[in-house]
């Protein structure tokens, strides 16, 4: 589990730390302001986020081919998870299910509550699909390593997209667009970036491009088969024409009026104590760029992308240094998901994309994302720790211990 020889401490990327800690002392203050006085997101955000720095740390330790080799049993378990989620609900006679099942807010089945009673305020739940993103990411990396070059055979190339996408498509029927989508996303550029050729990825782009405009042509048609859910089409329709949906554009046009009373600095430099963001649903989760667009302003918003573009550029530095191909197909993925996933989230608060509600990284409120989040950057700076000057080291040191042994002898 843990690496023979030590780890360098200047190989450690205290880099993407500090970054971490700015973007999560910025979620604190915002969560803190935004809570109504009945409310304790602030109570239970700060424990979330010290027990999840000290998970990032523990697993920064572990070395990543260990998590790796567990990689078919995390799919199974995954696999597990998601099927609680969709079919395993409170009092549904399954033995034990009444200790672990399946919990649904509204039409969405995401979450797996323990214990509880089937009461919403009791137990503990949390989101699967967030542990899916890491869990996709490794997986997809072991299996792109183990298949080789022979990912450019059509059918290898089938078997490890079906195999890969199935935990997404659950994801997906949960209903869980954003989340799909930004694994969806992700799992292809790993594709791509483990060696797929030209051959293949040139007449993919040819015949994809334009099918993907067909398929969003057909999905607005009012007579559309393949989106099922009618709420998640009418947030697709409802960003084409907001007139007609105003119920589903409420919470993207109070995002808009929270991010324009910002103006350039904020509310709080020029102590503006007027709060448009409060008025915002779920504000502190998958809205919290409102916030800070109200009060750091567009320098503010600037600051932050810039931090998120910074991790990312962080990530695909570690991938490049990493001294193996599933470190790099590692760390790559993870930089495109956490990248993914906050052009998506910053997409849908400024309307530029349909509200699908998917938290932004380290800043939104919600401790599965957190905890998820944390460990997967750890994995990051484990492959950081184990770059291809450490990979040096190690063969020098054990060059001169046989060195040593041939001259005692």
């Amino acid at each position: 589990m843990f690496r023979k020889y030590r780890y360098h401490i200047n190989n450690y990327k205290f880099s993407i730390v500090s970054i971490l800690i700015i973007l999560a002392t910025v979620g604190l203050v915002l969560i803190q302001k935004l809570q109504d006085a009945d409310e304790n997101q602030f109570e239970r955000q700060l424990p979330g986020l010290l027990l999840g720095f000290l998970v990032m740390i523990v697993v920064s330790l572990i070395d990543y081919h260990f998590i790796a080799k567990m990689y078919i049993l995390m799919y199974l378990a995954n696999l597990a998870m998601m099927i609680i989620c969709k079919f395993v609900t409170y009092n549904c006679g399954i033995p034990g299910s009444n200790l672990v099942y399946g919990w649904a807010y509204r039409d969405a089945k995401r979450w797996i509550k323990i214990g509880g009673g089937g009461r919403p305020q009791r137990g503990f739940e949390f989101m699967p699909s967030e542990l899916t993103k890491i869990i996709v990411i490794v997986f997809a990396a072991q299996l792109l390593v183990k298949v080789g070059d022979r990912i450019n055979r059509f059918w290898t190339l089938c078997l490890v997209m079906g195999i890969c996408m199935l935990p997404i498509y659950l994801i997906y029927d949960q209903p869980d667009l954003s989340t799909s989508i930004v694994l969806t996303a992700t799992f292809f550029c790993m594709v791509f970036l483990s060696g797929l050729t030209y051959k293949i990825v040139i007449p993919a782009l040819a015949v994809g491009i334009p099918s993907a405009a067909g398929l969003f042509w057909y999905i607005l048609q009012p007579n559309q088969k393949l989106i099922k859910n009618k709420y998640q089409i009418n947030r697709i329709l409802a960003l084409q024409e907001p007139d007609k949906y105003p119920d589903l554009m409420y919470q993207q046009n109070q995002a808009a009026a929270a991010i324009e009373s910002g103006g350039m600095f904020g509310k709080t430099i020029v102590g503006d104590t007027s709060n448009y963001a409060h008025y915002v649903p779920v504000v502190e989760s998958d809205f919290i760029f409102a916030a800070v667009a109200e009060e750091f302003g567009f320098f503010g918003c600037i600051l932050i992308v810039g931090l998120y573009l910074l991790m990312t550029f962080i990530g695909f530095r570690v991938a490049m240094n990493a001294k193996d191909r599933l470190g790099y197909l590692i760390a790559a993925g993870i930089s495109i998901m956490l990248c993914t996933q906050t052009l998506v989230n910053i997409g849908v608060v400024v309307s530029l994309l349909p509200n699908t509600g998917i938290p932004l990284p380290f800043l939104s409120s919600g401790l599965s994302a957190l905890l998820s989040n944390m460990i997967t950057i750890g994995v990051l700076l484990n492959i950081g720790l184990q770059n291809k000057s450490t990979l040096l080291e190690k063969d020098r040191y054990e060059m001169n211990l046989n060195e040593l042994l041939r001259d005692s002898k």
